[in-house]
């Protein structure tokens, strides 16, 4: 399979409740289209290949009106396979959304770890960024090109510093969270 991250992702849709292919694809455009794409084409593959592997199982609903259709849901070995997938701290920064998407599964306590370790990162990319700026004076500047050179670092620096502060967001939030469920 191309990107093994879509099986983790229909897994995860799975976690939340049974559901039909259909509104699998649903799901993936309206809850996670914004940050991360499944082509429709591997929906039903990795459907096909979650049930060999015994982590989804499906049933059959039947209608007088519609043709039948079959309804997904994840197995207990698909969770554990699914908990695998998100307790790995090892992976690419365009699984970090999807991780925390799926956060729910996971003590509050590991979520809060992986988000101050994505934070990390971009206070070392912040801090890079912010070395490299040292260097440009705009009233001094005089190729065309360094003006560019400089507003896409500038981009660079906004991006992370929204990350941090983002991160910051999320952390607190999450404290809180773990202060309630001991409660």
């Amino acid at each position: 399979m191309k990107d093994n991250t879509s099986y983790y992702v229909i897994l995860g849709i799975l976690s939340f409740g049974e559901c039909s292919g259909y509104e699998i694809k649903k799901k993936i455009e309206n809850e996670i289209g914004y940050f991360y794409k499944i082509s429709n084409g591997q929906i039903y593959p990795v459907l096909k290949k979650l049930l060999q592997q015994n982590n989804a199982s499906y049933r059959v609903e039947k209608s007088d009106r519609k043709p039948y259709r079959k309804v997904y849901s994840i197995t207990d070995q698909g969770y554990a396979v699914l908990r695998e997938w998100l307790d790995k701290t090892d992976y690419p920064h365009n699984e970090f959304l999807l991780r925390l998407y799926f956060g729910s599964i996971r003590p509050i306590s590991k979520n809060i770890e992986m988000v101050n370790d994505f934070k990390a990162v971009k206070e070392r990319h912040l801090e890079t960024y912010n070395n490299i700026s040292e260097y440009f004076n705009l009233k001094t500047i005089d190729k065309l090109q360094d003006y560019y050179s400089y507003l896409t670092l500038r981009h660079g620096q906004l991006i992370a510093k929204a990350y941090i502060d983002w991160c910051n967001e999320v952390v607190d939030i999450l404290q809180e969270l773990d202060k309630e469920n001991e409660r």
